[in-house]
């Protein structure tokens, strides 16, 4: 069957994007999942391995996954921003750059090495790890790993700290519009920008506090997992926080965070990845968590979480995953190589309109830049 109980994945044609296939950012939610991040080595050889193998996955896919038809087998790539420029080169997409850490008081959301993630989910660990393993047997000692988290399903979609994570997840067209580039960069359309983070959280201190004192953290109730009343949800709430408008309509991306953890290191944490078509949604989420709106007003679940991984990744279309192992790249222009970082994302405050003439969801919510943000909290 199906997993946690969806009727079927959404497919290109049902979310109406025009025949540019997606790779499998809006398969449903699995059971097991692995997360891989790498550096791509120095040298040629080791960018010709790396491309040759955007031509080989789907078929390594398809490969493992025959193996169980009903195992939901599927692998999403992303590349950093260092590595598709030696990868494809010019023109980049518009909002492709390096993580942004964010510094506030004693938060910090770091900003770590990675030019390749692999999110590896099935309905069985088995099957992640067997495609992991192939894949790394294709690149061998061309990348270096530099993060490997296996996540897994925490009873029923809670997240070890005991709350259920992704209920406002987008589903259908809204999964799409959410996640999925659409005109506003035609050359990327059809890709995903994807943020991930490992938090490490202090179950001792967690456990420590009241389940009213969680719910109000949280926004939400802990058994039921119904929404706090607004009346007496904290604006410090996280899910308060979390909560992006742009000309009075909601912008939400697209979850697929999972638990995962090591009894005898005492590690219990939470994989966050978050899918969307534009990266400053969710940059202006995590200014809000560490940084708070307005500032000082911060996420409290950072009391006890800590983030100790951060990257972005951009997330290409079947078509363009495909074509990087039929090209070598064009050579960088001047302009790329003076701003390897790319342009600050043009974003808004929460809750202002949209600018002139921009269609909703159009990916520019002109949120503020978060370059280079260190603030005290």
């Amino acid at each position: 069957m199906p997993p946690l109980g969806q009727d079927k994945r959404v497919t290109t044609e049902a979310a109406g994007s025009d025949g540019v296939e997606p790779q499998a950012v809006l398969s449903p939610l699995t059971i097991a999942a692995i997360f891989l991040v790498a550096v791509v080595n120095p040298g040629s050889d080791s960018a010709d391995a790396v491309r040759g193998l955007c031509g080989d996955l789907a078929g390594l896919v398809r490969a493992v996954g025959f193996r169980d038809l009903e195992g939901y087998l599927s692998c999403v790539t992303g590349f950093g921003a260092a590595v598709w420029d030696r990868l494809a080169g010019p023109p980049r997409p518009a909002g492709l750059h390096p993580f942004r850490e964010i510094m506030a008081g004693s938060r910090h959301a770091v900003a770590t090495p990675g030019d390749l993630l692999f999110h590896i989910r099935a309905s069985r660990m088995d099957l992640c790890f067997e495609l992991a393993t192939q894949i790394m047997a294709r690149l061998g000692d061309v990348v270096t790993v530099v993060d490997e988290v296996h996540g897994f399903r925490y009873f029923d979609e809670r997240d070890v700290i005991g709350f259920v994570d992704g209920t406002e997840n987008p589903v259908g067209q809204a999964a799409f519009e959410a996640a999925i580039i659409g005109d506003e960069d035609p050359a990327f359309a059809g890709g995903s920008y994807v943020i991930v983070q490992k938090y490490l959280h202090d179950m001792d201190a967690w456990n420590a506090l009241p389940t009213e004192e969680q719910e109000k953290i949280i926004g939400r109730t802990k058994l039921a997992d119904i929404e706090l009343d607004d009346a007496v949800k904290p604006s410090s709430a996280h899910n308060a926080l979390t909560t992006i408008t742009s000309g009075g309509r909601e912008v939400k991306i697209l979850r697929d965070n999972m638990p995962f953890g090591h009894v005898g290191a005492d590690e219990y944490g939470t994989y966050f990845i978050g899918y969307a078509r534009s990266p400053a949604v969710t940059e202006q989420m995590l200014l809000n968590m560490f940084v708070g709106r307005p500032e000082g007003n911060y996420d409290h679940l950072l009391d006890v979480s800590r983030a100790v991984t951060g990257n972005l990744f951009f997330v290409p279309s079947v078509p363009v995953l495909e074509s990087l192992a039929e090209d070598e790249p064009a050579e960088a222009t001047a302009d790329a190589a003076a701003d390897p970082a790319g342009p600050a994302p043009a974003l808004a405050d929460a809750g202002s309109p949209a600018p002139a003439g921009q269609p909703a969801g159009s990916g520019s919510l002109n949120i503020g830049s978060l370059r280079g943000v260190s603030q005290d909290g």
